[in-house]
């Protein structure tokens, strides 16, 4: 199964690290600071790795409960924030003071606004989801659909301007409609087996 797992969310990790300019070279910012929401789940356990193999220094992960916080210690964050314990944004500010290179964001609308207000300048916000947007399987009535609907009403704009004046970057994708991508997923395969095979990557 976990086997079966890994081109998806290895894949889709990798692409967002490309996308925030962080693979396949470093980027020349001084920055490297990064910020992985859902660090202990599928894709974020895979960011949280790679950022270390990428030498993104720190590699600041959030979990939502107390059990995670050392899985995710584990996979090699330097910093873990459980959110269900302690204030996440003031954490967040706190490890990494001149703000983040790169947020990792498939939460939706409880976390847009304020990852991207914790970008330092040149840093990127790769969204890849809208976790809390959904509803759960156990409450498809109207009323989740109602909810549902609200929260895309409340989705953050983003300004043009603001991004130019603040020199920040906004990027999202669905590796799932990237068939047609053959160079670029083999290219991402070829460079998870290599990690894999070396044992950079669990």
């Amino acid at each position: 199964n976990e086997a079966a797992a890994l081109p998806a969310v290895a894949g889709t990790a990798l692409h967002a690290l490309k996308l925030a300019g962080q693979w396949p070279t470093p980027p020349l910012v001084a920055n490297r600071a990064v910020l992985i929401h859902s660090a202990a789940g599928g894709v974020g356990s895979m960011l949280v790795q790679m950022a270390k193999i990428l030498q993104c220094h720190p590699v600041v992960g959030v979990v939502g409960s107390p059990h995670k916080v050392a899985a995710c210690k584990a996979l090699g964050a330097d910093v873990v924030i459980d959110k269900s314990s302690e204030d996440l944004w003031a954490a967040a500010a706190a490890a990494a003071p001149g703000g983040f290179a790169a947020v990792f964001d498939a939460n939706g609308v409880s976390t847009l606004s304020q990852s991207y207000a914790s970008l330092a300048q040149t840093g990127t916000l790769v969204i890849y989801g809208f976790h809390t947007n959904l509803p759960s399987a156990a409450s498809l009535s109207p009323l989740a659909w109602v909810r549902m609907a609200a929260g895309i009403l409340r989705m953050p704009r983003f300004e043009p301007l603001d991004l130019v004046l603040a020199s920040k970057a906004v990027a999202g994708f669905n590796l799932s409609f990237f068939a047609d991508e053959t160079a670029l997923v083999d290219a991402y395969m070829e460079q998870i087996v290599a990690w894999v095979e070396s044992g950079a990557l669990a």
